[in-house]
């Protein structure tokens, strides 16, 4: 079982086992993982897991959560992973670090794995996936917004297809022609969040 360590100026306070699927954050005491300090918002982060994998979350905040010193807005988790809230620090403990380790070292000039999925996030379809498992792969819905994954023997490409808004990918709109996917990569079309997996 994955947790977090919380440490406050470098002492560890807590540890969190992370059982439940959604785990809230924030300074309101029913939160899960509680954080008495002002500088903490109500419902500062919520931690999810989907499948083997963790993501970060920041809840709009008002000082921001940040990961490896850098500010996010969702960031997929790795073990050893430091999130710094206000004085606050959770480090991120997986009980599936030597997985990812090995999974590191592939070449890549290896074939691409047999199956990839996207994994609705959010929404009415959340923990639905699509199996993308032909050439072309159509995602969202048509005259609104459509975006395109491609399966090619260097991996899988996501293009804009129709639409106005262009999707977004890990936090920024697409801007080039076609981008390639890479795993645990976070994609927003008409509003709903998905993440591009192998199996």
């Amino acid at each position: 079982m994955a947790k977090l360590v919380l440490s406050f100026e470098g002492k560890p306070v807590k540890e969190f086992n992370l059982s439940a699927q959604r785990t809230l954050i924030g300074r309101r005491s029913n939160n899960a993982i509680h954080i008495d300090h002002l500088a903490v918002s109500g419902v500062h982060a919520v931690l999810e897991c989907i499948g083997d994998h963790y993501f970060i979350e920041d809840q709009q905040s008002t000082n921001g959560t940040s990961v490896n010193g850098k500010k996010i807005k969702r960031h997929a988790l790795n073990h050893g992973d430091e999130i710094k809230i206000a004085k606050y620090r959770l480090q991120f403990i997986s009980d599936r670090q030597l997985p990812r380790q090995q999974s590191a070292l592939i070449e890549p000039t290896q074939s691409i794995p047999k199956q990839a999925v996207i994994r609705v996030l959010t929404g009415a379809n959340a923990g639905r996936e699509l199996l993308l498992n032909k050439e072309r792969n159509t995602l969202g819905k048509v005259g609104q917004q459509v975006a395109v994954i491609s399966r090619r023997e260097q991996g899988f490409f996501i293009a804009h297809s129709e639409g106005q808004q262009r999707p977004v990918v890990n936090g920024r709109p697409l801007e080039v022609a076609e981008l390639r996917l890479n795993e645990e990569d976070l994609i927003e079309i008409l509003g709903i969040r998905m993440a591009f997996f192998f199996r």
